[in-house]
């Protein structure tokens, strides 16, 4: 059974989590990056984008936008929802998905390598974000899967 069961599930946790990202310390670096960041997902279907503020001092420094737009991003990520939330947990290596196609990159990743760094500083933000949330099950289901 998928982490998330429907795509309004998949933007109550996740994108909620990526709003609250954009309060931490390290969102200013998506301004680093130069564009937008879309988050392509399938099973369930849906898509998140990281809109970079124009004024790179601005708090939040970026928005969360939701579903499909006309604009094209800078860098698209395609992916199901479990390898998303697992990403998040910090439990898929981010060059070992795009190598085995867990995660399909468009755009100028080199930019978004600048974000790699900084990622071990994000991932308990999402665990505890979730076991917040009441979702502590969640976080159980996807490390019952990576021991298996």
């Amino acid at each position: 059974m998928p982490i998330f069961a429907t795509t309004e599930e998949l933007y109550d946790l996740l994108g909620q989590f990526f709003e609250e990202l954009r309060y931490v310390e390290q969102a200013y670096l998506i301004h680093q990056v130069g564009g937008s960041i879309e988050f392509v997902f399938e099973r369930p279907e849906g898509r998140i984008r990281w809109v970079p503020e124009a004024d790179s001092r601005s708090s939040p420094p970026f928005h969360v936008v939701y579903g499909a737009q006309a604009d094209p991003p800078l860098l698209t990520f395609t992916q199901d929802g479990d390898t998303a939330h697992r990403f998040w947990l910090g439990l898929v290596d981010l060059q070992q998905a795009l190598a085995r196609q867990q995660v399909r990159a468009k755009g100028p990743l080199s930019r978004a390598m600048k974000l790699i760094p900084h990622l071990d500083t994000i991932y308990p933000l999402y665990r505890a974000f979730l076991e917040r949330r009441g979702r502590a099950d969640l976080v159980a289901a996807a490390e019952s899967r990576r021991s298996s």
